[in-house]
């Protein structure tokens, strides 16, 4: 990985990272305002700048969210969390919801993520973060769900989400809640 770091008006100095892993151009913005931009193989460095031109506004609204939330909430430091304790309810979770809905999963791992809630692979493996703990139940298994539904489709096609939606209800509002209020990756 090769990492660049550029002085950007409005928002200051952003990483420019070229990551093998990256599919496509993407900005985040972590809790301590830090802001990266992750470029994939084969894109340079003039277009990656050009794209986050494009996404300053965006950019400048989330510093501005994250700004409020640090002085409303100045002591943001989390109890840690068991992540034996972790383990045991979102398995139970797990396994409940996948009977429930007639899902089968191949092998489940809990991670501690800074940018996903969670994933499924084209082998049906999960992977949950461990801070789903900290969601209210509906958030939780929203997100759940969200990957038990990747063992039967792969992509974010309408079938997926039609199915989302006769499963949650309003899956548009519950991602809407999992981005903007939780700032988490759905």
């Amino acid at each position: 990985m090769l990492t660049t770091t550029v002085n950007i008006r409005p928002l200051g100095p952003v990483l420019f990272t070229t990551s093998p892993r990256a599919k496509h151009l993407s900005v985040t913005i972590k809790p301590d305002r830090t802001i990266r931009v992750a470029i994939p193989k084969g894109v340079s460095l003039t277009t990656a700048r050009k794209f986050l031109q494009s996404k300053i506004p965006w950019a400048k609204k989330h510093l501005d969210r994250l700004k409020r939330l640090q002085q409303d909430c100045p002591q943001t430091n989390l109890p840690a969390i068991n992540k034996t304790k972790a383990r045991t309810l979102l398995t139970m979770r797990l396994n409940y919801l996948a009977r429930k809905y007639g899902f089968t999963y191949n092998t489940l791992f809990i991670r501690n993520q800074r940018t996903r809630w969670g994933s499924c692979s084209s082998g049906n493996n999960i992977s949950l973060n461990m801070n789903l703990v900290r969601l209210p139940q509906e958030l939780r298994d929203y997100v759940i769900l969200h990957e038990l539904v990747h063992t039967k489709h792969k992509n974010h096609s309408r079938r997926f989400w039609a199915e989302m939606d006769k499963l949650v209800g309003d899956s548009k509002r519950l991602r809407k809640e999992m981005r903007d209020d939780r700032m988490g990756v759905v």
